[in-house]
């Protein structure tokens, strides 16, 4: 199965973060990691928090972002658990 997914206001979330090097970020529906990419380009000492409860995004995402993994920790699960 192929995963497609198209992120949606990339820019104006990318701006509207004010990303820090060293921040610790969260993105709580991966998807195919359109903004996980971006996010994961302007951290370097920082932590990018990756959920999705879709396996395949996960695979897809994980692709995407294979220049960034020391960077990232992806959770096989639902946003709604964040508390958890």
């Amino acid at each position: 199965m192929e995963f497609h997914h198209v992120s949606v206001l990339l820019q104006e979330c990318i701006d509207g973060l004010c990303i820090r090097p060293d921040g610790i970020y969260v993105d709580g529906t991966t998807g195919g990691g359109g903004h996980s990419l971006e996010i994961a380009k302007r951290i370097t000492t920082g932590r990018l928090i990756c959920i999705d409860q879709d396996l395949n995004a996960h695979a897809a995402a994980k692709e995407r972002l294979k220049d960034h993994l020391d960077k990232i920790t992806f959770v096989h699960d639902n946003f709604g658990n964040i508390g958890s």
